[in-house]
């Protein structure tokens, strides 16, 4: 009830209301003193928030992982720290967390958070969380692990666990997954799928006589002029050795099929430079289709490696499986 006597009664109650949070905030610091000069001498990132998900302590690990010195966000809401993209995706997700919040009392661990530095970065974190109590107030803290290195090395495991080392194409695992994808497609579309097989002919008196730093270098620039003469919707691999597959898909039927392996023929009998050198090489091609010889990859690879040997043995350039 407004005093009619005293028209700024009501604004001297919201002043000291304000002024009376504040200070209850500041007590709350200074009898947090202790606990705050430990969260200083780590260097995880911890956040101390209370049940307004507002900052009250932002350690020097904090400060380093979002960029922003601790009286920057001191009292505004922990949920800044956050990408607004993700904020907004995931807003059911925080507020069930946030309730999870108040109800544990043990603490729990979150996965895959969002976070956003003060020059707008983003980078993946693990946060946990528990429950601190301080006369009787609860504070909640957050440790807030950055999961960008982890996540980049696990990235990193997975490509190198499907791809060639040498030339970073796929390798026989991918293939198998990609030739079992392309023939789903294929089945779906009523499509033909071509699988090339191509082994590099003479390879093994070039390693002798220029040696295998100039070998490895002439496969990887093999790679190369594969993968530029294909379109993108085929796959290109190595599965060992001198010996590359080449997944065809969207072909209408074997002419299509031995078109694409003359185009791969051509390519690789145009020299090619290797440290300094002009090697010139050529490739025995043998090609099978699905569904006509086979509806599986296993199947289709082994066609395709006999009419490779017999292009190699014929000499008649690549070969249609028969």
């Amino acid at each position: 009830m407004i005093d009619k006597d005293n028209p700024h009664a009501g604004h001297q109650d919201e002043s000291s209301t304000g002024k009376e949070e504040r200070a209850a905030a500041e007590r709350l610091i200074r009898q947090a003193g202790r606990y705050v000069r430990l969260l200083h001498i780590t260097h995880e990132a911890i956040i101390c928030i209370d049940e307004d998900c507002r900052i009250l302590i932002f350690n020097q690990g904090a400060e380093r992982m979002f960029g922003y010195d601790q009286k920057e966000v001191t009292g505004t809401r922990v949920q800044h720290l956050l990408c607004p993209r993700f904020r907004s995706k995931e807003k059911h997700r925080l507020s069930v967390l946030t309730r999870i919040a108040r109800d544990n009392h043990i603490g729990f661990n979150t996965g895959n958070i969002v976070c956003k530095r003060k020059n707008g970065d983003r980078f993946p974190a693990e946060v946990s969380l528990s429950q601190t109590t301080f006369s009787g107030q609860h504070l909640y803290t957050l440790v807030a692990h950055n999961l960008s290195e982890r996540l980049r090395a696990e990235e990193q495991l997975a490509h190198a666990a499907r791809h060639d080392e040498l030339t970073d194409l796929p390798n026989r695992t991918l293939l198998n997954d990609r030739l079992s994808a392309g023939i789903a497609r294929a089945e779906r579309y009523q499509r033909k799928l071509g699988v090339v097989y191509l082994d590099l002919d003479d390879f093994k008196p070039i390693n002798d006589h220029y040696g295998h730093e100039t070998g490895d270098c002439l496969l990887q620039a093999v790679a190369k002029r594969l993968r530029d003469t294909m379109r993108q919707s085929d796959t290109v691999s190595r599965i060992g050795g001198d010996e590359f597959i080449v997944s065809l898909e969207q072909i209408k039927g074997a002419e299509d099929a031995l078109a694409a392996a003359g185009k791969l023929d051509s390519a690789l009998r145009q020299p090619f430079s290797v440290l300094g050198k002009k090697i010139n090489i050529s490739a025995s091609i043998g090609i099978s289709l699905y569904p006509d010889h086979g509806s599986d990859p296993a199947t289709l690879l082994r066609c395709s490696d006999e009419a490779m040997y017999t292009s190699k043995s014929s000499h008649l350039g690549p070969q249609l499986f028969r």
